[in-house]
């Protein structure tokens, strides 16, 4: 049986996913495919715009046959973390295929690029570290280093420097995985307009809700996204700031141990909130050369949600579902002895204590997401999960 899996936000879930998923399914004829999908807070350090499972819904009804969450102490990590973590887990699922969206150029350009850069990845991080020394953060020393290694700046985008992570966690775990990079259409990731009447990034279409998007995204998901909004408020970044404040200012919990955090940020934190700023007056504030905006967000809430260092040590042996269809039985069937499946509050009993303190952190997080849009707090043990009884591709 062979399985194909793409990582995913799907923050929502638009055309271009829709079109890379049946690229992708078309190329390796492969007979289950599997997304691993960001929960409630995506990689940006922020509140996903609908909530995982309406998302989740979404990517079923458009050609997926098992959802699985990602753990938000993955997602709330650089793409290099977050890739690697990622790739471990679905290893675990024994997938054959990885799919994922490139930008400026065709599959097999990106292909040698990626493996020119991976086998010579002793001068790379030679480089990275040069420019870590000039006071750049991470993000920035690599991509100084890509385009100094590279003679240019082509290949370079976020998008394909989360691809080429990928590329490098396959070469590290296992592989067998075989990449399937493809070439998003109409538009790239970073577009903040809609410059295409079918094709759209996910972030121009956040940035357009008022508009006409109804045409960039498959009708479930566009319906999904209508509902969600009727019933739910917009996350609200001031109340989660105000957390974030009494945590830090009151009743003064470390966060040197939080994820993402950087020697000498908690003092720095302290100085700044002494003014009582807005919360994008915080941020504005708190960034820097070495501290990027998307590294502050994931801060705040790995600190929120006492994401620790030591999760990284953690080899966790499970799998929380958010939905799936008849045909995404044969996975479970195949990794049952490997891995626990979660599907309802009941199956926690089997989880390891390792295992628990994993999902007892994603169920926080949900909490807090849920304190965030006014609803009730308890929705993963209330919400029924979407299982479709027979396979139905649209």
């Amino acid at each position: 049986m062979k399985k194909l899996a793409i990582i995913s936000e799907f923050n929502p879930f638009h055309n271009g996913h829709k079109y890379l998923t049946d690229k992708a399914k078309e190329i390796t004829e492969a007979e289950v495919s599997i997304s691993l999908m960001s929960g409630d807070f995506v990689q940006r350090g922020e509140a996903s715009l609908i909530d995982k499972y309406s998302r989740a819904d979404a990517a079923l009804d458009n050609g997926f046959d098992l959802v699985i969450e990602m753990p938000n102490f993955i997602s709330l990590q650089s793409a290099e973390f977050f890739s690697y973590k990622s790739i471990e887990l679905l290893n675990k699922l024994k997938i054959d295929y990885l799919a994922f969206g490139i930008e400026n150029l065709d599959s097999k350009k990106f292909l040698d690029t990626s493996y020119r850069i991976i086998n010579n990845n002793g001068k790379l991080e030679e480089l990275t570290k040069h420019y870590l020394n000039n006071k750049h953060s991470f993000t920035e020393a690599r991509y100084l280093a890509l385009k100094s290694f590279l003679g240019g700046n082509d290949f370079i985008s976020s998008n394909n420097i989360l691809a080429l992570e990928y590329m490098r966690s396959i070469s590290k775990i296992n592989q067998n995985i075989k990449p399937i990079p493809i070439r998003r259409i109409g538009a790239n990731n970073q577009d903040l307009d809609i410059k295409d009447e079918k094709f759209a990034s996910s972030t121009s279409i956040r940035r357009n809700l008022s508009g006409e998007i109804k045409n960039l995204m498959p009708y479930s998901s566009y319906q999904k996204l209508q509902d969600f909004q009727k019933n739910y408020k917009q996350a609200n970044k001031e109340k989660l700031f105000d957390i974030f404040k009494y945590k830090l200012m009151i009743e003064e919990s470390p966060i040197r141990d939080s994820l993402c955090y950087e020697e000498g940020l908690d003092n720095y934190f302290r100085d700044l909130l002494k003014d009582n700023p807005s919360y994008d007056e915080f941020i504005d504030l708190a960034i820097s050369k070495r501290n990027t905006k998307a590294r502050i967000n994931r801060l705040i809430l790995n600190y929120i949600l006492n994401n620790d260092k030591c999760l990284n040590e953690i080899d966790f042996d499970f799998i929380k579902v958010l939905a799936f269809n008849e045909n995404a039985t044969r996975v479970f069937k195949e990794i049952k002895g490997d891995l626990q499946i979660v599907i309802r509050k009941s199956d926690i009993i089997k989880l390891s204590t390792d295992d628990l303190l994993i999902y007892e952190n994603m169920i926080r997080a949900s909490k807090l997401y849920s304190l965030l849009i006014d609803r009730k707090l308890n929705s993963d043990f209330t919400r029924n999960i979407t299982i479709k009884k027979t396979y139905e591709a649209n």
